[in-house]
């Protein structure tokens, strides 16, 4: 059963985060920079903020992402080595934004992705 509810969580997730990315970019500037407004108690250059808090969601989302995906194998006693698709989903996930208006591909991004990955990827080893 906890494998069931782990899975769902990490198949929800997943669908999220991959709706959220895959957004025009009109709508991904606006939200990012209302939540900037929002926390400009936190730095006064709410452009600085936004730039600082839509490089940490891409670190953030994965990180959430890889912690889901690894505890999901370990509670369905299955291999670890599935994991690795993630970092192909690190790029392909920036890939797909050229068809996407007003996003653009970002080595960059693909970066982040990655660090998140291997940031999630090493909280669930320590986890368990």
């Amino acid at each position: 059963m906890k494998f069931f509810i782990s899975l769902t969580l990490t198949l929800l997730w997943f669908a999220f985060m991959t709706f959220l990315s895959h957004q025009d970019g009109e709508h991904t500037s606006r939200t990012s920079l209302e939540l900037a407004e929002r926390l400009s108690f936190l730095e006064k250059d709410t452009e600085r903020l936004n730039c600082a808090l839509r490089r940490l969601a891409h670190v953030g989302v994965y990180a959430v992402l890889a912690v889901l995906f690894v505890c999901t194998l370990r509670l369905g006693r299955l291999p670890r080595w599935p994991a690795a698709a993630l970092i192909f989903w690190a790029w392909a996930d920036e890939a797909t934004k050229r068809w996407i208006q007003g996003r653009h591909f970002s080595w960059l991004d693909v970066a982040l992705n990655l660090l998140g990955t291997l940031l999630g990827a090493a909280a669930a080893c320590l986890l368990g």
